[in-house]
Protein backbone atom coordinates (compact mmCIF):
# COMPACT_ATOMS: atom_id res chain seq x y z
CA UNK A 1 0.00 0.00 0.00
CA UNK A 2 1.34 3.43 -1.00
CA UNK A 3 2.08 5.77 1.89
CA UNK A 4 1.62 9.53 1.59
CA UNK A 5 4.86 11.44 2.07
CA UNK A 6 2.89 14.55 3.04
CA UNK A 7 -0.54 15.08 4.60
CA UNK A 8 -3.14 14.60 1.80
CA UNK A 9 -5.05 17.73 0.76
CA UNK A 10 -8.45 18.42 -0.83
CA UNK A 11 -8.40 19.05 -4.60
CA UNK A 12 -7.70 22.67 -5.55
CA UNK A 13 -10.79 24.84 -5.18
CA UNK A 14 -12.62 22.38 -2.94
CA UNK A 15 -12.90 22.43 0.83
CA UNK A 16 -14.03 20.59 3.94
CA UNK A 17 -16.89 21.86 6.07
CA UNK A 18 -16.22 21.37 9.78
CA UNK A 19 -17.30 22.64 13.19
CA UNK A 20 -19.06 26.05 13.08
CA UNK A 21 -19.15 26.15 9.27
CA UNK A 22 -20.73 22.70 9.12
CA UNK A 23 -23.34 23.73 11.71
CA UNK A 24 -24.13 26.91 9.77
CA UNK A 25 -24.44 24.97 6.51
CA UNK A 26 -26.95 22.55 8.02
CA UNK A 27 -28.86 25.36 9.73
CA UNK A 28 -29.25 27.14 6.38
CA UNK A 29 -30.27 23.88 4.72
CA UNK A 30 -32.96 23.31 7.35
CA UNK A 31 -34.30 26.89 6.99
CA UNK A 32 -34.25 26.65 3.18
CA UNK A 33 -36.30 23.43 3.19
CA UNK A 34 -38.97 24.92 5.47
CA UNK A 35 -39.05 28.20 3.55
CA UNK A 36 -39.28 26.57 0.12
CA UNK A 37 -42.14 24.31 1.15
CA UNK A 38 -44.00 27.23 2.75
CA UNK A 39 -44.04 28.99 -0.66
CA UNK A 40 -45.43 25.92 -2.44
CA UNK A 41 -42.23 24.49 -3.97
CA UNK A 42 -41.54 20.74 -4.13
CA UNK A 43 -38.07 19.25 -3.72
CA UNK A 44 -36.28 17.74 -6.71
CA UNK A 45 -32.86 16.09 -6.85
CA UNK A 46 -31.16 15.70 -10.20
CA UNK A 47 -27.93 13.72 -10.78
CA UNK A 48 -24.59 15.41 -10.22
CA UNK A 49 -23.46 13.92 -13.56
CA UNK A 50 -25.37 14.91 -16.70
CA UNK A 51 -24.82 14.56 -20.44
CA UNK A 52 -22.68 17.37 -21.83
CA UNK A 53 -25.32 18.27 -24.44
CA UNK A 54 -27.80 19.34 -21.73
CA UNK A 55 -25.56 22.35 -21.08
CA UNK A 56 -24.04 22.96 -24.52
CA UNK A 57 -27.57 23.16 -26.01
CA UNK A 58 -28.96 25.49 -23.36
CA UNK A 59 -26.20 27.69 -21.92
CA UNK A 60 -24.63 28.69 -25.23
CA UNK A 61 -21.43 27.46 -26.86
CA UNK A 62 -19.63 30.79 -26.36
CA UNK A 63 -20.27 31.12 -22.63
CA UNK A 64 -17.35 30.90 -20.20
CA UNK A 65 -18.91 27.81 -18.59
CA UNK A 66 -18.89 25.84 -21.84
CA UNK A 67 -15.60 27.17 -23.17
CA UNK A 68 -13.42 26.74 -20.08
CA UNK A 69 -15.32 25.87 -16.88
CA UNK A 70 -16.80 22.38 -17.44
CA UNK A 71 -15.65 19.42 -15.34
CA UNK A 72 -15.60 16.44 -17.71
CA UNK A 73 -15.93 12.80 -16.69
CA UNK A 74 -13.02 11.07 -18.43
CA UNK A 75 -14.74 7.87 -19.57
CA UNK A 76 -17.29 8.07 -22.39
CA UNK A 77 -20.29 5.75 -22.68
CA UNK A 78 -21.69 4.89 -26.12
CA UNK A 79 -20.12 8.04 -27.51
CA UNK A 80 -21.77 10.26 -24.88
CA UNK A 81 -19.69 12.77 -22.94
CA UNK A 82 -20.60 13.37 -19.31
CA UNK A 83 -19.92 16.39 -17.09
CA UNK A 84 -20.34 17.38 -13.48
CA UNK A 85 -23.28 19.77 -13.59
CA UNK A 86 -22.17 23.44 -13.63
CA UNK A 87 -25.65 24.80 -12.77
CA UNK A 88 -29.11 23.55 -11.85
CA UNK A 89 -31.72 25.05 -14.17
CA UNK A 90 -30.84 23.13 -17.35
CA UNK A 91 -30.96 19.88 -15.38
CA UNK A 92 -34.42 20.83 -14.06
CA UNK A 93 -35.61 21.45 -17.64
CA UNK A 94 -34.27 18.04 -18.67
CA UNK A 95 -36.14 16.44 -15.75
CA UNK A 96 -39.33 18.32 -16.77
CA UNK A 97 -39.19 16.78 -20.23
CA UNK A 98 -38.05 13.30 -19.20
CA UNK A 99 -40.67 12.89 -16.45
CA UNK A 100 -43.61 14.25 -18.42
CA UNK A 101 -44.21 17.12 -16.02
CA UNK A 102 -46.30 18.91 -18.65
CA UNK A 103 -49.15 16.57 -17.62
CA UNK A 104 -48.93 17.56 -13.95
CA UNK A 105 -51.00 20.41 -12.45
CA UNK A 106 -49.46 23.62 -13.78
CA UNK A 107 -47.40 25.64 -13.17
CA UNK A 108 -44.68 23.38 -11.79
CA UNK A 109 -42.86 24.73 -8.71
CA UNK A 110 -39.58 23.01 -7.79
CA UNK A 111 -36.63 23.67 -5.50
CA UNK A 112 -33.21 22.03 -5.24
CA UNK A 113 -30.19 22.20 -2.96
CA UNK A 114 -26.96 20.61 -4.07
CA UNK A 115 -23.40 20.88 -5.37
CA UNK A 116 -22.41 22.48 -8.68
CA UNK A 117 -18.97 22.31 -10.30
CA UNK A 118 -17.00 24.92 -12.23
CA UNK A 119 -13.44 24.44 -13.46
CA UNK A 120 -12.39 28.02 -12.77
CA UNK A 121 -9.72 29.87 -10.81
CA UNK A 122 -10.58 29.56 -7.11
CA UNK A 123 -10.92 32.82 -5.17
CA UNK A 124 -12.67 34.16 -2.09
CA UNK A 125 -16.27 32.94 -2.02
CA UNK A 126 -15.84 31.04 -5.28
CA UNK A 127 -15.05 27.33 -5.20
CA UNK A 128 -14.81 24.68 -7.87
CA UNK A 129 -17.36 22.68 -5.91
CA UNK A 130 -20.04 24.95 -4.48
CA UNK A 131 -23.61 24.53 -3.28
CA UNK A 132 -26.67 26.29 -4.61
CA UNK A 133 -30.25 26.64 -3.48
CA UNK A 134 -32.45 27.05 -6.54
CA UNK A 135 -36.16 27.61 -7.14
CA UNK A 136 -37.95 27.20 -10.47
CA UNK A 137 -41.48 27.83 -11.76
CA UNK A 138 -42.24 26.21 -15.12
CA UNK A 139 -45.05 26.69 -17.62
CA UNK A 140 -46.36 30.17 -16.84
CA UNK A 141 -45.63 33.43 -18.65
CA UNK A 142 -47.32 35.50 -15.94
CA UNK A 143 -44.97 38.24 -14.66
CA UNK A 144 -46.33 37.70 -11.15
CA UNK A 145 -44.12 34.60 -10.99
CA UNK A 146 -41.01 36.63 -11.86
CA UNK A 147 -41.87 38.72 -8.81
CA UNK A 148 -42.59 35.62 -6.72
CA UNK A 149 -39.08 34.24 -7.31
CA UNK A 150 -37.65 37.56 -6.11
CA UNK A 151 -40.10 37.56 -3.19
CA UNK A 152 -39.03 34.09 -2.01
CA UNK A 153 -35.36 35.13 -1.85
CA UNK A 154 -36.12 38.52 -0.29
CA UNK A 155 -38.28 37.02 2.46
CA UNK A 156 -35.74 34.29 3.20
CA UNK A 157 -32.85 36.73 3.63
CA UNK A 158 -35.01 38.86 5.92
CA UNK A 159 -36.17 35.78 7.85
CA UNK A 160 -32.57 34.97 8.79
CA UNK A 161 -32.08 38.61 9.89
CA UNK A 162 -29.98 39.83 6.96
CA UNK A 163 -30.29 43.39 5.71
CA UNK A 164 -28.54 45.93 3.47
CA UNK A 165 -29.12 43.92 0.30
CA UNK A 166 -30.72 44.96 -2.95
CA UNK A 167 -32.04 43.30 -6.10
CA UNK A 168 -30.66 44.64 -9.38
CA UNK A 169 -33.21 44.16 -12.16
CA UNK A 170 -33.23 44.43 -15.94
CA UNK A 171 -35.06 43.00 -18.92
CA UNK A 172 -33.14 41.48 -21.82
CA UNK A 173 -36.31 41.00 -23.87
CA UNK A 174 -37.11 38.27 -26.38
CA UNK A 175 -34.78 36.83 -29.04
CA UNK A 176 -35.79 39.49 -31.59
CA UNK A 177 -35.11 42.28 -29.09
CA UNK A 178 -31.71 40.86 -28.26
CA UNK A 179 -30.70 40.43 -31.89
CA UNK A 180 -31.45 44.11 -32.52
CA UNK A 181 -29.61 45.12 -29.39
CA UNK A 182 -26.57 42.99 -30.20
CA UNK A 183 -26.22 44.78 -33.52
CA UNK A 184 -26.39 48.16 -31.79
CA UNK A 185 -23.88 46.99 -29.16
CA UNK A 186 -21.43 45.82 -31.81
CA UNK A 187 -21.74 49.11 -33.68
CA UNK A 188 -20.85 50.94 -30.48
CA UNK A 189 -17.93 48.68 -29.52
CA UNK A 190 -16.50 48.62 -33.05
CA UNK A 191 -14.87 51.99 -32.45
CA UNK A 192 -13.43 50.78 -29.11
CA UNK A 193 -11.95 47.45 -30.25
CA UNK A 194 -8.38 48.64 -29.82
CA UNK A 195 -8.97 49.61 -26.19
CA UNK A 196 -10.92 46.66 -24.79
CA UNK A 197 -9.33 43.60 -23.13
CA UNK A 198 -8.51 40.40 -25.02
CA UNK A 199 -11.50 38.56 -23.53
CA UNK A 200 -13.83 41.29 -24.75
CA UNK A 201 -12.32 41.20 -28.24
CA UNK A 202 -13.29 37.52 -28.34
CA UNK A 203 -16.73 38.23 -26.89
CA UNK A 204 -17.34 40.91 -29.50
CA UNK A 205 -17.46 38.15 -32.12
CA UNK A 206 -18.84 35.20 -30.17
CA UNK A 207 -21.25 36.69 -27.61
CA UNK A 208 -21.59 40.51 -27.63
CA UNK A 209 -23.88 40.62 -24.57
CA UNK A 210 -20.99 39.33 -22.45
CA UNK A 211 -19.16 42.60 -23.17
CA UNK A 212 -21.38 44.11 -20.49
CA UNK A 213 -20.18 41.54 -17.93
CA UNK A 214 -16.51 42.47 -18.10
CA UNK A 215 -14.99 43.48 -14.74
CA UNK A 216 -11.92 45.14 -16.28
CA UNK A 217 -11.80 48.72 -14.95
CA UNK A 218 -10.95 50.23 -18.33
CA UNK A 219 -13.76 48.31 -20.03
CA UNK A 220 -16.18 49.44 -17.33
CA UNK A 221 -15.58 53.04 -18.41
CA UNK A 222 -16.21 52.17 -22.05
CA UNK A 223 -19.44 50.38 -21.09
CA UNK A 224 -20.89 53.60 -19.63
CA UNK A 225 -21.52 54.92 -23.13
CA UNK A 226 -23.02 51.71 -24.53
CA UNK A 227 -26.64 51.60 -25.72
CA UNK A 228 -29.25 50.58 -23.13
CA UNK A 229 -31.06 47.27 -23.67
CA UNK A 230 -34.50 48.37 -22.39
CA UNK A 231 -34.67 50.87 -25.27
CA UNK A 232 -34.82 47.90 -27.67
CA UNK A 233 -37.69 46.01 -26.01
CA UNK A 234 -40.77 45.17 -28.03
CA UNK A 235 -44.18 46.23 -26.69
CA UNK A 236 -44.91 42.81 -25.18
CA UNK A 237 -41.57 42.59 -23.32
CA UNK A 238 -41.84 46.19 -22.16
CA UNK A 239 -45.30 45.55 -20.68
CA UNK A 240 -44.07 42.33 -19.06
CA UNK A 241 -41.21 44.17 -17.33
CA UNK A 242 -43.48 46.99 -16.15
CA UNK A 243 -45.75 44.40 -14.54
CA UNK A 244 -42.81 42.71 -12.79
CA UNK A 245 -41.70 46.06 -11.32
CA UNK A 246 -45.27 46.83 -10.25
CA UNK A 247 -45.48 43.54 -8.32
CA UNK A 248 -42.04 44.00 -6.76
CA UNK A 249 -42.97 47.50 -5.59
CA UNK A 250 -46.26 46.20 -4.15
CA UNK A 251 -44.22 43.69 -2.12
CA UNK A 252 -42.02 46.57 -0.88
CA UNK A 253 -38.83 44.87 -2.04
CA UNK A 254 -35.73 47.06 -2.40
CA UNK A 255 -34.50 47.09 -6.00
CA UNK A 256 -32.70 49.21 -8.52
CA UNK A 257 -32.68 49.12 -12.30
CA UNK A 258 -29.40 48.08 -13.89
CA UNK A 259 -29.60 48.76 -17.61
CA UNK A 260 -26.43 46.78 -18.30
CA UNK A 261 -27.28 43.67 -16.28
CA UNK A 262 -27.29 40.54 -18.44
CA UNK A 263 -27.09 36.91 -17.42
CA UNK A 264 -24.42 34.78 -19.05
CA UNK A 265 -26.55 31.97 -20.47
CA UNK A 266 -28.37 31.90 -23.81
CA UNK A 267 -31.59 30.52 -22.32
CA UNK A 268 -32.45 33.75 -20.47
CA UNK A 269 -35.19 36.09 -21.70
CA UNK A 270 -37.08 39.10 -20.35
CA UNK A 271 -36.52 39.54 -16.58
CA UNK A 272 -33.04 39.06 -15.13
CA UNK A 273 -31.90 39.88 -11.59
CA UNK A 274 -28.98 39.61 -9.19
CA UNK A 275 -28.75 40.03 -5.40
CA UNK A 276 -26.05 42.25 -3.91
CA UNK A 277 -25.06 43.17 -0.38
CA UNK A 278 -23.61 46.59 0.40
CA UNK A 279 -20.33 45.12 1.66
CA UNK A 280 -19.73 42.78 -1.30
CA UNK A 281 -19.07 43.60 -4.97
CA UNK A 282 -20.03 40.02 -5.92
CA UNK A 283 -23.63 38.87 -6.30
CA UNK A 284 -24.68 36.12 -3.89
CA UNK A 285 -27.38 34.96 -6.28
CA UNK A 286 -29.44 35.74 -9.32
CA UNK A 287 -31.76 34.40 -11.96
CA UNK A 288 -34.48 35.34 -14.37
CA UNK A 289 -36.93 34.13 -16.98
CA UNK A 290 -35.97 31.37 -19.45
CA UNK A 291 -38.82 30.97 -21.93
CA UNK A 292 -36.60 29.28 -24.56
CA UNK A 293 -34.78 26.73 -22.42
CA UNK A 294 -37.06 23.72 -22.84
CA UNK A 295 -37.33 24.38 -26.58
CA UNK A 296 -33.52 24.42 -26.77
CA UNK A 297 -33.60 20.92 -25.24
CA UNK A 298 -36.05 19.61 -27.86
CA UNK A 299 -39.38 20.28 -26.18
CA UNK A 300 -42.19 22.67 -27.00
CA UNK A 301 -41.91 26.37 -26.23
CA UNK A 302 -42.47 26.34 -22.45
CA UNK A 303 -41.98 29.38 -20.28
CA UNK A 304 -40.09 29.32 -17.00
CA UNK A 305 -38.55 31.55 -14.37
CA UNK A 306 -36.20 30.85 -11.49
CA UNK A 307 -33.08 31.75 -9.58
CA UNK A 308 -30.38 30.45 -7.26
CA UNK A 309 -28.32 31.58 -4.28
CA UNK A 310 -24.73 30.44 -3.70
CA UNK A 311 -24.56 28.89 -0.25
CA UNK A 312 -20.85 29.55 0.39
CA UNK A 313 -21.29 33.23 -0.43
CA UNK A 314 -24.40 33.38 1.74
CA UNK A 315 -22.49 31.79 4.62
CA UNK A 316 -19.80 34.46 4.37
CA UNK A 317 -22.45 37.19 4.58
CA UNK A 318 -24.15 35.50 7.57
CA UNK A 319 -20.80 35.33 9.40
CA UNK A 320 -19.97 38.92 8.48
CA UNK A 321 -23.28 40.06 10.00
CA UNK A 322 -22.59 37.89 13.08
CA UNK A 323 -25.97 36.20 12.86
CA UNK A 324 -26.37 33.33 15.31
CA UNK A 325 -27.93 30.71 13.05
CA UNK A 326 -27.35 27.21 14.37
CA UNK A 327 -28.94 23.82 13.94
CA UNK A 328 -27.33 22.33 17.03
CA UNK A 329 -29.21 23.12 20.22
CA UNK A 330 -26.87 23.61 23.14
CA UNK A 331 -27.30 20.76 25.66
CA UNK A 332 -28.72 21.78 29.02
CA UNK A 333 -28.00 18.48 30.77
CA UNK A 334 -24.87 16.36 31.06
CA UNK A 335 -24.89 12.74 32.23
CA UNK A 336 -21.91 11.19 34.05
CA UNK A 337 -21.10 7.84 35.63
CA UNK A 338 -19.11 7.29 38.79
CA UNK A 339 -17.86 3.75 38.18
CA UNK A 340 -17.52 1.17 35.44
CA UNK A 341 -20.29 -0.92 37.04
CA UNK A 342 -22.78 1.97 36.77
CA UNK A 343 -21.98 2.59 33.09
CA UNK A 344 -24.73 0.33 31.61
CA UNK A 345 -27.43 1.96 33.78
CA UNK A 346 -26.05 5.39 32.81
CA UNK A 347 -26.40 4.45 29.14
CA UNK A 348 -30.02 3.37 29.79
CA UNK A 349 -30.87 6.74 31.43
CA UNK A 350 -29.09 8.63 28.63
CA UNK A 351 -31.19 6.80 26.04
CA UNK A 352 -34.37 7.46 28.06
CA UNK A 353 -33.73 11.21 28.02
CA UNK A 354 -33.09 11.27 24.26
CA UNK A 355 -36.29 9.31 23.60
CA UNK A 356 -38.18 12.06 25.44
CA UNK A 357 -36.52 14.79 23.33
CA UNK A 358 -34.30 16.09 26.14
CA UNK A 359 -31.01 17.43 24.80
CA UNK A 360 -28.35 15.65 26.84
CA UNK A 361 -24.56 15.44 26.42
CA UNK A 362 -22.07 12.79 27.58
CA UNK A 363 -18.42 11.86 27.47
CA UNK A 364 -18.33 8.12 28.01
CA UNK A 365 -14.68 8.06 26.88
CA UNK A 366 -13.54 9.63 30.16
CA UNK A 367 -13.26 7.15 33.04
CA UNK A 368 -12.85 9.70 35.83
CA UNK A 369 -15.96 11.39 37.26
CA UNK A 370 -13.89 14.52 37.89
CA UNK A 371 -12.84 14.64 34.23
CA UNK A 372 -16.48 14.20 33.14
CA UNK A 373 -17.65 17.06 35.38
CA UNK A 374 -14.86 19.31 34.06
CA UNK A 375 -16.09 18.53 30.55
CA UNK A 376 -19.67 19.40 31.62
CA UNK A 377 -18.42 22.75 32.97
CA UNK A 378 -16.86 23.58 29.59
CA UNK A 379 -20.20 22.84 27.87
CA UNK A 380 -21.94 25.29 30.20
CA UNK A 381 -24.86 22.96 31.02
CA UNK A 382 -27.44 23.84 33.70
CA UNK A 383 -27.68 20.40 35.26
CA UNK A 384 -25.59 17.27 35.56
CA UNK A 385 -27.01 13.80 36.18
CA UNK A 386 -24.60 11.63 38.16
CA UNK A 387 -25.04 7.89 38.48
CA UNK A 388 -23.11 5.67 40.88
CA UNK A 389 -23.48 2.18 42.28
CA UNK A 390 -26.09 3.30 44.85
CA UNK A 391 -28.27 5.06 42.25
CA UNK A 392 -28.12 1.99 40.05
CA UNK A 393 -29.46 -0.14 42.90
CA UNK A 394 -32.28 2.26 43.83
CA UNK A 395 -33.20 3.10 40.20
CA UNK A 396 -32.61 6.80 40.79
CA UNK A 397 -30.16 9.54 39.78
CA UNK A 398 -28.33 12.42 41.42
CA UNK A 399 -29.29 15.76 39.83
CA UNK A 400 -26.64 18.43 40.35
CA UNK A 401 -27.28 22.13 39.71
CA UNK A 402 -24.12 23.33 37.97
CA UNK A 403 -24.71 26.97 38.97
CA UNK A 404 -25.16 26.73 42.75
CA UNK A 405 -23.59 23.22 43.03
CA UNK A 406 -26.55 21.85 45.03
CA UNK A 407 -27.65 18.30 44.34
CA UNK A 408 -30.54 15.95 45.15
CA UNK A 409 -31.62 12.37 44.46
CA UNK A 410 -34.56 11.90 42.06
CA UNK A 411 -36.33 8.57 41.39
CA UNK A 412 -36.14 7.43 37.79
CA UNK A 413 -39.93 7.17 37.39
CA UNK A 414 -40.37 10.96 37.89
CA UNK A 415 -37.09 12.10 36.28
CA UNK A 416 -38.49 13.04 32.85
CA UNK A 417 -41.36 15.03 34.31
CA UNK A 418 -39.04 16.81 36.76
CA UNK A 419 -36.45 17.71 34.10
CA UNK A 420 -39.06 19.12 31.70
CA UNK A 421 -40.51 21.24 34.51
CA UNK A 422 -37.09 22.66 35.42
CA UNK A 423 -36.02 23.27 31.82
CA UNK A 424 -39.09 25.33 30.88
Amino acid sequence: MKKFKIVPQTPRGMHDLIKEDADLFLALFEEIIKHSYSYGFEYIRTPIVEKEEIFTASLGASTDVIEKEMFYVERKEKGERYVLRPEGTAAIARAYLQNGMHSWPQPIRLFYFGPMFRYERPQSGRYREHYQWGIEILNSEDPIYDAKIIQVFDRFLKKIKLKDFIFKLNSIGCLNDRNKYKQALKRYYRKHLRNICEDCKRRYTTNPLRLLDCKNEKDQEIKKGAPVLVNYLCKHCEEHFKKVLEYVEELQISYELDSYLVRGFDYYSKTVFEIFFVESPVAIGGGGRYDYLIKFLGGKLTSGVGGAIGIERLMEIVKLHQINLKIKKKPEIFIAYASEKSKPYTLFVYDLLLRHNINVAENFAKNSLTAQLEYADKLGVKYCIIIGHQEMGSRSVILKNMLDKTQETIPLDVLIEELKRRLK
